[in-house]
């Protein structure tokens, strides 16, 4: 693969965090890639960036959505590079980053890669995320996800065809993963930590107890629109993966009710749910298979 994008989005909550992101690019063993930002309600200077071959900055307009900034974004990297790689700008990449993701897309399609966790000071909190030996991505993907903005690259033509997007999206990441997946898309992951996933208040996926009800309610509510989402794209899918999609759509659904219509069976699953270790998985808050006892009677 010759033409390879590094993509990341700015926004201010994450503006303090770009120079970590900054250096860590710079130190990348990997060379020849372009730099593209999507810049969100905030300017950036491409001269920050140094190491990229070139750097693009597709700025927000005022009709853009945080979905269809990046979607517009991803949509141009897509007609000009093989390769894109994704990364978000409050994370940070280690050395190999960039090199090992290409190095999975020579046998799939979307690569993803471990994440570790640190704290709002850049501290290693000791926490693993993503998928563990054994674990199969096609059995994962449609109940929760791995494949975030920040831990993935694509091939170009996999990315494209599963573009765009409704610009009102706010789980963009695994919709379009949740896509791949629907049009059996060759999917990888590397157990290796090759990014380091910062932890701090304005986190949209939250993964280190504890959580609040408000929290959960919230989370239940991102995740019942993406399904909502999901469940129309899946009418093109394989019947079996159409099937698969619409059982876990349905699950999300009876978790919903039933924290809902009980404010006891909210209040149980978020005590035990605060009792467990920091998620390696995307929105394991909703519906956590081992607290299905709770609210799945």
């Amino acid at each position: 693969m010759t033409r390879i994008a590094l993509y990341t989005t700015v926004y201010p909550a994450a503006k303090r965090f770009f120079p970590d992101w900054v250096s860590s690019v710079r130190s990348q063993r990997k060379s020849g890639f372009d730099v593209w930002i999507g810049a969100d309600s905030m300017e950036v200077d491409p001269q920050l960036v140094v190491g990229a071959e070139a750097v693009h900055v597709v700025a927000a307009t005022a009709e853009d959505t945080p979905a269809s900034l990046r979607c517009r974004a991803m949509i141009m990297m897509a007609d000009l590079y093989d390769a894109i790689v994704l990364s978000d700008s409050d994370d940070i990449l280690e050395p190999e980053r960039i090199e090992s993701a290409l190095s999975g897309l020579e046998d799939a399609d979307v690569h993803g890669c471990a994440l570790g966790l640190i704290d709002e000071a850049g501290q290693d909190l000791g926490a693993y995320f993503g998928l563990v030996a054994g674990e199969d991505p096609d059995s994962v993907l449609p109940r929760n996800n791995f494949l975030g903005f920040s831990n993935t690259a694509w091939r170009a033509d996999a990315l494209r065809r599963c573009l765009p997007v409704p610009n009102d999206s706010i789980v963009l990441d695994w919709l379009l993963a949740t896509r791949a997946w629907g049009h059996a898309a060759r999917i990888t992951f590397d157990r290796t930590v090759r990014m380091r996933y910062r932890q701090y208040g304005e986190n949209t996926a939250r993964v280190i107890p504890p959580f609040t009800n408000e929290q959960i309610i919230r989370a239940t509510e991102l995740v019942a629109a993406h399904y909502r989402t999901s469940v129309v794209d899946a009418l093109s899918y394989p019947e079996q993966r159409r099937h698969v999609l619409q059982e876990a759509a349905a699950r999300v659904e009876r978790f919903r009710a039933a924290i809902e219509g009980t404010p006891v069976v909210l209040d149980t699953y978020r005590d035990f749910l605060n009792q467990l270790p920091p998620h390696r998985l995307w929105w394991l808050s909703v519906a956590h298979p081992a607290l299905e006892h709770i609210w799945n009677n």
